[in-house]
């Protein structure tokens, strides 16, 4: 699958090229790369650099690493996680807050639902319907619906054709998830399940105003029900 390394740089050339392999190849989501012995032969290498290669690989997330007997490396996309790294790394020096982090969902989101508004395909609005449809069905699962809601702002973000607004949005959301959103309420997320379909109706009848007026409520209402949540813990 590889060819041999000729020079000696080997971490950083083993990264390049199964980088490329990936990205050349296009290689689909979950497909199984060789193992971590088979790299090592392949590449004329010590399994120790196969180890640090793949260690950069995955914190690049271009691999995912799972153990056990149905493990293996696997191609991944969570292109993401470098940004949600660094971020979570700034709220552990205390130059990141929650405050920051709506601040920049206030800058991103708004823009994001008018641009669905006008731009979101066929198959963005059936992925959209399905998931409503699926929370629908779910309304008594707050763990579901938790996960739903949070799925119908990146999908949003991918109806606006922006794949950076996406890229963003998915780190912000992965370190709030990790960070503040540690608490489960029914009817919390039956709330914003409601006022997800209200925003899916505009973006269906191609309202940019009115969508990003409406993102906006719905970001200033989690806003303050995390505050209210953090002040009761």
């Amino acid at each position: 699958m590889f060819q041999p390394l000729e020079k000696k740089r080997y971490s950083d050339s083993i990264v390049e090229l199964i980088k490329a392999k990936i990205i050349q190849e296009n290689l689909k989501i979950g497909t199984r790369l060789p193992s971590e012995v088979d790299l090592s032969q392949e590449f004329g290498v010590s399994r120790s650099v196969i180890r640090e290669s793949l260690r950069i690989l995955e914190i690049s997330g271009l691999v995912n690493i799972k153990k056990g007997p149905s493990g293996g490396i696997f191609v991944s996309n969570v292109y993401y996680k470098p940004i949600k790294d660094s971020l979570s790394n700034m709220i552990q020096s205390g130059e990141l807050t929650t405050d920051h982090l709506f601040n920049a969902r206030m800058l991103i989101e708004p823009h994001i639902a008018r641009e669905a508004a006008q731009h979101a395909t066929k198959n963005d609005l059936k992925a959209l319907q399905k998931l409503m449809t699926d929370s629908e069905a779910h309304l008594d699962d707050p763990v579901r619906l938790r996960r739903n809601n949070l799925d119908f702002h990146l999908l949003l973000a991918r109806a606006s054709g922006n794949p950076v607004l996406t890229l963003l949005l998915e780190s912000i959301f992965e370190l709030m998830v990790e960070r503040f959103l540690d608490f489960w309420n029914l009817d919390f997320e039956q709330h914003f399940f409601e006022v997800h379909k209200n925003i899916f109706q505009v973006i269906k009848e191609k309202k940019p105003d009115e969508a990003g007026r409406l993102i906006e409520e719905d970001i200033l209402d989690l806003r303050k029900q995390v505050k209210a949540h953090r002040r009761r813990k």
